[in-house]
């Protein structure tokens, strides 16, 4: 569980965080916001994740040039170990744009301004386990909530165990399942900042 002290000090990036595993290995990681240079490096840790998949349909993968809009709108950020990216994290601001998972949800352009979406988070293989992921839950939510959002949408696949948990834990409910992404069933969660 991050700390509101952790979470202070996470908006003032870059910042070193030592994260700990259940068997008690720790390691330290500088956790920063992603720019242009880092596109390659994303697209590259996306990649490997979606090769180590056993099930390649719970996972979307985002389009290079997708990447490169929101290192520029968007909350990107990433863990970094020493100069190999351990993790990366997408949320789409509050903006009108078909990237913005409030369109699920039939929200006009009032409300979209005012919804984020945890578009993707994604862990090297070799750095599962030190609560990378749920970290990254509350990062984007921070981040969304200092430009106004009132809520967040993410969308996860039912099969998708290990993320669902990470999304209920930190208090997201599905409101919907429907087929979106060419033909692939998903949840749509959604929690409401308090």
């Amino acid at each position: 569980m991050v700390l509101q002290e952790e979470v202070a000090k996470m908006m003032q990036l870059p910042c070193d965080m030592e994260m700990s595993r259940k068997s008690g290995e720790t390691k330290v990681f500088t956790l920063r916001r992603c720019d242009e240079s880092d596109v390659d490096a994303i697209v590259k840790l996306q990649q490997d994740v979606y090769d180590a998949l056993p099930d390649k349909s719970i996972f979307v993968k985002t389009k290079p040039e997708e990447f490169l809009e929101s290192v520029k709108l968007d909350y990107c950020f990433c863990f970094m170990d020493g100069d190999e990216m351990a993790a990366f994290t997408l949320g789409v601001s509050g903006r009108v744009s078909y990237r913005n998972y409030g369109e699920y949800l039939d929200y006009d352009d009032e409300h979209l301004m005012k919804t984020t979406s945890m578009d993707t988070s994604f862990v090297s293989p070799k750095y599962r386990g030190f609560g990378l992921q749920k970290f990254f839950f509350e990062l984007r939510e921070e981040a969304a909530k200092e430009d106004g959002c009132t809520e967040a949408v993410t969308t996860i696949a039912p099969d998708n165990e290990f993320s669902l948990a990470n999304a209920y834990k930190t208090g997201y409910e599905v409101v919907k399942t429907m087929v979106i992404y060419g033909g692939l069933k998903r949840c749509i969660l959604r929690k409401i900042f308090e």
